[in-house]
């Protein structure tokens, strides 16, 4: 990640931690994690962009054998005040990960692949540091649609989302916490980069995300995937 990415995080991070807690949507994200991993019976885990740390105690509080990283070391530093039974470290995720080959069962990725580039060298680290039939699971903003703008049907009254762009990679700012850079590309990208490097997708979901009648509940806000290493 470079070194503007970083920074852009150092100063987000109190509020994205923040904004977290208090988030609708960020509770749909973490019960559809809790429901894929409800317990672990010691299974190594690396909570790859682990920001302020819940999902890294989450996991230790289920039974795994947890670290957490992130290139932030203000994430780093808020995530070891939250949450100091939880291992944390500082590592550039987009660079070679301070771990040995095959050393972890799961390797988990929160909400971290679209804001960083680029995305190949970051799955081959994942499989390189997984387990033969490890577990590398993700989830991402959908990118269909994220990037587009809400309208209200006259006839219906209710809100659905118009894009204009999709298939071409492009970069934006996002200013829910603070500026940091959002990598928008289509879903295809991270579907065939993750298979390239060996990764062998064995399940994905598409949950829907508004309750609000106003807004379109088949609109799905999030994508969430789950590979295994394989070819070992």
């Amino acid at each position: 990640m470079s070194k503007a990415n970083i920074e852009q995080w150092n100063e987000a991070a109190g509020a994205f931690a923040n904004e977290q807690e208090q988030s609708a949507f960020s509770e749909m994200n973490k019960a559809i994690v809790k429901g894929r991993f409800p317990k672990l019976s010691g299974e190594k885990v690396l909570d790859l962009g682990c920001g302020y740390g819940y999902y890294t105690d989450y996991f230790r509080s289920i039974g795994g054998e947890v670290i957490g990283v992130d290139g932030s070391p203000a994430m780093i530093e808020l995530a070891k005040e939250k949450y100091p039974d939880s291992a944390f470290a500082v590592a550039d995720i987009t660079g070679r990960l301070p771990f040995e080959d095959k050393e972890f069962d799961i390797v988990f990725c929160n909400q971290v692949l679209m804001d960083i580039d680029p995305l190949g060298p970051v799955f081959a680290e994942c499989r390189r540091v997984l387990k033969p039939g490890g577990i590398f699971y993700y989830s991402i903003v959908h990118p269909a649609f994220f990037t587009g703008e809400w309208m209200t049907d006259e006839k219906t009254g209710r809100a659905g989302k118009m894009v204009t762009s999709y298939i071409t990679p492009s970069v934006c700012e996002n200013r829910f916490w603070g500026e940091t850079k959002h990598y928008h590309r289509p879903l295809s990208d991270y579907l065939n980069g993750a298979a390239e490097a060996g990764l062998m997708l064995v399940h994905a979901d598409e949950p829907k995300s508004y309750e609000d009648p106003g807004k379109n509940e088949e609109i799905p806000l999030f994508f969430f995937a789950e590979y295994r290493k394989v070819g070992e």
